[in-house]
């Protein structure tokens, strides 16, 4: 049987204690109740029911008169304590309900440059600094294999396949350039044609073959026979980059990634120069799966800030 300590403890209920806290703290039953955004008489049943569970009287209520008894101010004080630690760990659970916050995995072709992205993950982080970005390179072709078995949710490559539980939405696309390093014999060359250029070593990207994600340079080089000796290939921008600079051999890079290193002359613009190769670029995610909150809100932000780029050049 439990003693009267045990009943108290099991009964009391925490809601009377801060309807009691917050009568005292707003001076009255009336302020209470607006406060609290009850009715009077509710407000008045909960301190009666409080003073009842104790067996004591907390309040002196008579017209005019509104002060603590005292085992009122006991209570209070000991109301007060009980507060300020159910406060915090209220403050803690509302931060994880409130706050979005978890970590958000993409995806990304490592020779990729959208700025509708590069604008989202600013804003997002903006908005859900805690959630943490885990963002990792692989070819066109892996991610949306990754995204087909279910590993991954989110990917953004220059492949697109019309596959049964995939989704692939235009993002964008970028322009392809081809550029040689100080060491490489056509570097600071002017007069350059396309007839200099063919038969020279030539560096790829892994994804730069027929019905991969660089197709489009694959089939511009065919186009114009670059058929040059493969004397390196890699799925890395920087790797790419850092090949091309050695002077073993040139390749494509994107104009954007490649504008800072031809500003600091360390990379050389080669022909054409014109109607460059244009490689598109695509969100893929699952058709079929349920998305969580965190993937759910990025994936939206960046569809709104492709269609506000998109009209912007349009305008």
């Amino acid at each position: 049987m439990l003693n009267a300590k045990d009943r108290l403890l099991r009964n009391l209920d925490w809601n009377l204690l801060y309807t009691f806290l917050t009568i005292v703290n707003e001076g009255g039953i009336s302020a209470a109740a607006r406060r609290l955004s009850l009715s009077q008489p509710s407000v008045s049943n909960a301190l009666k029911r409080l003073e009842d569970h104790l067996d004591k009287r907390l309040i002196l209520r008579k017209k005019g008169v509104f002060t603590l008894t005292l085992h009122g101010m006991r209570v209070y004080e000991y109301a007060s304590s009980v507060g300020r630690i159910v406060g915090t760990m209220a403050d803690q659970f509302v931060d994880q309900t409130d706050n979005i916050q978890g970590e958000l995995t993409i995806e990304i072709a490592s020779h990729l440059q959208c700025p509708a992205f590069d604008t989202t993950l600013a804003q997002y982080h903006n908005l859900f600094p805690n959630v943490i970005f885990n963002i990792n390179t692989f070819p066109s072709a892996d991610i949306v294999s990754h995204v087909t078995e279910g590993v991954l949710h989110i990917g953004l490559s220059n492949k697109k396949i019309a596959k049964t539980g995939v989704r692939c939405d235009f993002i964008g696309y970028e322009q392809m350039g081809f550029y040689c390093g100080r060491a490489h014999p056509c570097f600071g060359r002017k007069d350059l044609t396309l007839e200099d250029i063919r038969g020279l070593p030539y560096i790829s990207f892994e994804s730069d073959q027929p019905g991969e994600g660089l197709d489009a340079i694959a089939q511009f080089r065919d186009q114009k026979q670059f058929w040059g000796k493969l004397v390196a290939v890699s799925s890395n921008l920087e790797e790419v980059r850092r090949l091309i600079m050695t002077g073993i051999g040139f390749g494509a890079l994107t104009v954007e990634s490649a504008k800072p290193f031809v500003a600091q002359e360390l990379l050389w613009a080669l022909p054409p120069y014109e109607s460059l190769p244009v490689t598109d670029m695509y969100l893929v995610t699952p058709d079929t799966v349920s998305l969580n909150e965190i993937e759910s809100k990025f994936i939206r932000m960046l569809k709104q800030n492709t269609q506000a780029l998109v009209r912007g050049n349009l305008s």
